[in-house]
Protein backbone atom coordinates (compact mmCIF):
# COMPACT_ATOMS: atom_id res chain seq x y z
CA UNK A 1 0.00 0.00 0.00
CA UNK A 2 1.05 3.43 -0.49
CA UNK A 3 0.31 6.98 0.20
CA UNK A 4 -2.79 8.13 -1.75
CA UNK A 5 -1.23 11.37 -4.16
CA UNK A 6 1.67 11.28 -3.08
CA UNK A 7 5.22 11.02 -4.87
CA UNK A 8 8.24 12.17 -4.44
CA UNK A 9 9.73 13.60 -7.39
CA UNK A 10 13.56 13.02 -8.36
CA UNK A 11 14.53 16.93 -7.25
CA UNK A 12 12.95 15.59 -3.41
CA UNK A 13 14.74 12.62 -3.22
CA UNK A 14 18.15 14.34 -4.14
CA UNK A 15 17.25 16.93 -2.16
CA UNK A 16 17.00 14.28 1.06
CA UNK A 17 19.70 12.23 -0.10
CA UNK A 18 22.13 15.25 -0.10
CA UNK A 19 20.77 16.29 3.20
CA UNK A 20 21.25 12.75 4.78
CA UNK A 21 25.08 12.54 3.04
CA UNK A 22 25.20 16.09 4.95
CA UNK A 23 23.88 15.12 8.52
CA UNK A 24 25.82 12.00 8.31
CA UNK A 25 29.27 14.83 7.62
CA UNK A 26 28.02 16.10 10.48
CA UNK A 27 27.94 13.36 12.89
CA UNK A 28 24.09 14.22 13.63
CA UNK A 29 22.81 10.45 12.46
CA UNK A 30 20.96 8.30 14.91
CA UNK A 31 21.72 4.36 14.95
CA UNK A 32 19.03 2.04 16.04
CA UNK A 33 20.14 -1.38 17.17
CA UNK A 34 18.87 -3.75 14.76
CA UNK A 35 17.37 -7.01 15.36
CA UNK A 36 14.86 -8.76 12.72
CA UNK A 37 12.91 -10.90 15.79
CA UNK A 38 9.44 -8.91 16.60
CA UNK A 39 6.59 -9.59 18.38
CA UNK A 40 3.34 -7.93 19.52
CA UNK A 41 3.55 -6.77 23.17
CA UNK A 42 2.06 -10.08 24.29
CA UNK A 43 5.01 -12.64 22.76
CA UNK A 44 2.66 -13.59 19.45
CA UNK A 45 3.80 -12.72 16.15
CA UNK A 46 2.90 -9.08 15.13
CA UNK A 47 0.71 -9.77 11.48
CA UNK A 48 0.42 -6.85 8.66
CA UNK A 49 -1.05 -7.26 5.16
CA UNK A 50 0.81 -8.83 2.53
CA UNK A 51 2.65 -5.94 1.03
CA UNK A 52 2.77 -8.38 -2.18
CA UNK A 53 0.27 -6.89 -4.53
CA UNK A 54 -0.34 -9.77 -6.88
CA UNK A 55 -1.15 -11.95 -3.33
CA UNK A 56 -3.96 -9.42 -2.28
CA UNK A 57 -5.73 -9.11 -6.24
CA UNK A 58 -5.82 -13.02 -5.73
CA UNK A 59 -7.58 -13.19 -2.83
CA UNK A 60 -9.44 -10.81 -4.21
CA UNK A 61 -10.14 -12.52 -7.40
CA UNK A 62 -10.73 -15.80 -5.09
CA UNK A 63 -13.45 -13.84 -3.17
CA UNK A 64 -15.16 -12.12 -6.20
CA UNK A 65 -15.00 -15.45 -7.99
CA UNK A 66 -16.52 -17.34 -5.02
CA UNK A 67 -19.54 -14.72 -4.74
CA UNK A 68 -18.45 -13.36 -1.83
CA UNK A 69 -18.25 -9.24 -1.43
CA UNK A 70 -15.73 -9.27 1.41
CA UNK A 71 -12.67 -11.40 1.13
CA UNK A 72 -9.91 -11.48 4.23
CA UNK A 73 -6.87 -9.32 3.37
CA UNK A 74 -3.48 -11.24 3.47
CA UNK A 75 -1.36 -11.17 6.30
CA UNK A 76 2.03 -12.05 7.23
CA UNK A 77 4.61 -12.41 9.99
CA UNK A 78 6.43 -8.95 10.35
CA UNK A 79 10.20 -8.33 11.39
CA UNK A 80 11.00 -5.30 12.50
CA UNK A 81 11.99 -4.02 9.56
CA UNK A 82 8.71 -5.05 7.64
CA UNK A 83 6.25 -3.71 11.12
CA UNK A 84 8.55 -0.23 10.60
CA UNK A 85 7.96 -0.06 6.69
CA UNK A 86 4.42 -1.08 7.12
CA UNK A 87 3.69 1.68 9.80
CA UNK A 88 5.35 4.74 7.84
CA UNK A 89 3.99 3.45 4.49
CA UNK A 90 0.32 3.41 5.47
CA UNK A 91 0.32 7.35 6.99
CA UNK A 92 -1.88 8.43 8.44
CA UNK A 93 -3.31 5.68 10.73
CA UNK A 94 -6.32 7.69 12.46
CA UNK A 95 -9.63 7.57 10.13
CA UNK A 96 -12.56 10.15 10.89
CA UNK A 97 -15.85 8.26 10.99
CA UNK A 98 -16.77 9.90 7.22
CA UNK A 99 -13.69 7.29 6.14
CA UNK A 100 -11.53 10.52 5.39
CA UNK A 101 -8.29 11.13 7.76
CA UNK A 102 -8.82 14.02 9.82
CA UNK A 103 -4.69 14.41 9.66
CA UNK A 104 -3.37 15.54 5.99
CA UNK A 105 0.41 14.11 5.09
CA UNK A 106 2.91 17.25 4.36
CA UNK A 107 5.83 17.24 2.34
CA UNK A 108 7.81 16.49 5.47
CA UNK A 109 6.13 13.54 6.53
CA UNK A 110 6.32 11.85 2.91
CA UNK A 111 10.13 12.78 2.77
CA UNK A 112 10.40 11.62 6.35
CA UNK A 113 8.70 8.35 5.67
CA UNK A 114 10.72 7.74 2.29
CA UNK A 115 13.68 8.25 4.77
CA UNK A 116 12.38 5.75 7.21
CA UNK A 117 11.48 3.04 4.63
CA UNK A 118 15.09 3.52 3.10
CA UNK A 119 16.92 3.03 6.13
CA UNK A 120 14.89 0.03 7.43
CA UNK A 121 14.69 -1.58 3.66
CA UNK A 122 18.63 -2.01 4.08
CA UNK A 123 19.83 -2.09 8.48
CA UNK A 124 23.64 -2.02 8.40
CA UNK A 125 25.97 -4.49 10.44
CA UNK A 126 23.19 -4.64 13.04
CA UNK A 127 21.68 -0.91 12.92
CA UNK A 128 19.86 1.17 10.79
CA UNK A 129 20.94 4.69 10.14
CA UNK A 130 18.60 7.57 10.40
CA UNK A 131 19.50 10.99 10.17
CA UNK A 132 18.80 13.12 13.43
CA UNK A 133 15.55 14.92 12.20
CA UNK A 134 13.72 12.07 10.92
CA UNK A 135 14.85 9.81 14.08
CA UNK A 136 12.73 12.64 16.02
CA UNK A 137 10.25 12.14 13.49
CA UNK A 138 9.42 8.57 13.52
CA UNK A 139 9.69 8.78 17.47
CA UNK A 140 7.10 11.68 17.79
CA UNK A 141 5.25 9.99 14.98
CA UNK A 142 4.88 6.56 17.22
CA UNK A 143 3.50 8.41 20.21
CA UNK A 144 0.64 10.17 17.73
CA UNK A 145 -0.21 7.35 15.71
CA UNK A 146 1.45 4.58 17.12
CA UNK A 147 -1.24 3.25 19.48
CA UNK A 148 -3.96 3.23 16.76
CA UNK A 149 -1.46 1.28 14.16
CA UNK A 150 0.17 -1.29 16.92
CA UNK A 151 -2.13 -0.81 19.67
CA UNK A 152 -0.09 -1.77 23.00
CA UNK A 153 2.58 -3.17 21.33
CA UNK A 154 3.19 0.38 20.49
CA UNK A 155 5.65 0.69 23.73
CA UNK A 156 7.60 -2.27 22.24
CA UNK A 157 8.27 -0.28 19.15
CA UNK A 158 8.88 2.61 21.34
CA UNK A 159 11.86 0.97 23.39
CA UNK A 160 13.24 -0.65 20.20
CA UNK A 161 13.71 2.94 18.70
CA UNK A 162 15.16 4.14 21.56
CA UNK A 163 17.73 1.21 21.93
CA UNK A 164 20.68 3.43 19.85
CA UNK A 165 24.24 2.29 19.48
CA UNK A 166 27.08 4.92 19.45
CA UNK A 167 28.65 5.59 16.05
CA UNK A 168 31.68 3.16 16.16
CA UNK A 169 28.77 0.08 17.55
CA UNK A 170 30.61 -0.21 20.63
CA UNK A 171 28.68 1.20 23.25
CA UNK A 172 24.79 2.12 23.74
CA UNK A 173 23.37 4.79 25.02
CA UNK A 174 19.01 4.43 25.75
CA UNK A 175 17.27 7.62 23.44
CA UNK A 176 20.07 9.56 23.03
Amino acid sequence: MSVPGVMLDRKERRKLERRFTKAERRGKMKYIKYDPTFSAADGQPFMVPDPDVHVQKRARDKARAEGKERYDLPTIEADFSKAMIWFTNNLPHELAVDGESPRKLTPEDTGNAYAVIKAFQDPQKGYVVLEDSVYRWLVDLNKSEGPIAFRVTQAVVAERLEDLVKEEGVQESKGD
